[in-house]
């Protein structure tokens, strides 16, 4: 993986400090993030492995077991849903300390202060476990992050974000493949069709081995196609600029939450990407 230096300074003279300097080392190239600005999506294969990767699953499997009853609508195999996104599970940093090495993990957090500025925050932790089953579990068309006004005012503040699509099992066409649509992070004039789960003109699907990450632009137009063998196991790492509010998904945090700990760290870094501190 190729690595490059930036060197930031952010100007705070009206706090009367001085600028505030940072020296990122990137887990990407300059032309990398060219394309990531140009085409909305970046790929990393096999970025996790091992033991690190086996922690990881162990971890999703228990709390997708500890919540499975409570996000299906019904017990009941004669009543399930026509069609799903299998469970979404959210506030994992709170949740298991599996998760926590994910909080400042270079090869993701090292691009997203590349993209947006040294100063993000984590927007949430989250998960997609989708399952073969009675009910198809694929996504139609969708963005993560989509707010813009129709017409554009003149100072419109456009909104950016970065989500890393991380794969814990093979991407493929048994367990559910993932389309993009390259540039469409770019139209602020137009939404994706509502509800079409078919192929768009210009979409671009991919296969990949366990462990590989996609970084997006969250208004990247994507879909991930049917399981139809086994199980696809997703991880969902959002970043904002740190003056974002925090994801409003999932509702709020459990109270005595794993975060807790990690803020009484007392970590500058944990602070800031946890949305305590970092930004006047």
């Amino acid at each position: 993986m190729s690595t490059h230096n930036i060197s930031f300074r952010v100007l705070k003279e009206h706090t009367g400090d001085d600028p505030l300097k940072r020296e990122i080392s990137v887990c990407a190239s300059p032309d990398e993030l060219m394309k990531l600005d140009r085409d909305g999506f970046l790929i990393r294969e096999s970025v996790i492995q091992g033991d690190w990767l086996t922690s990881l699953r162990s971890a999703l499997d228990r709390l997708t077991d500890a919540e499975w009853s409570k996000h299906r609508q019904t017990n009941s195999d004669d009543e399930l849903p026509t069609r799903s996104w299998g469970i979404i599970l959210r506030h994992l940093l709170d949740k298991d300390s599996a998760f926590h090495e994910l909080l400042t993990w270079p090869p993701a957090l090292s691009v997203a202060r590349a993209m947006m500025g040294p100063l993000v925050r984590l927007r949430g932790l989250s998960a997609r476990v989708s399952f073969a089953g009675v009910e198809p579990q694929d996504t139609y068309w969708h963005q993560h992050l989509r707010v813009v006004a129709n017409p554009l005012p003149p100072w419109f503040s456009r909104p950016h974000a970065i989500d890393c699509l991380i794969y814990l099992d093979d991407v493929n066409e048994l367990t559910g493949t993932l389309s993009v649509i390259p540039g469409s992070h770019h139209w602020l004039d137009r939404e994706p069709p509502r509800l079409r789960y078919q192929e768009l003109p210009g979409e671009h699907t991919f296969s990949l081995p366990a462990g590989s990450m996609v970084i997006i632009h969250s208004n990247l137009w994507h879909r991930a196609l049917e399981t139809r063998s086994g199980k696809r196991r997703m991880l969902i790492l959002a970043y904002t600029p740190c003056w974002l509010r925090e994801s409003p998904h999932g509702g709020p945090a459990p109270e005595n939450g794993l975060t807790r700990d990690l803020i009484a760290s007392g970590d500058p870094e944990v602070l800031e990407l946890l949305g305590v501190d970092g930004y006047t």
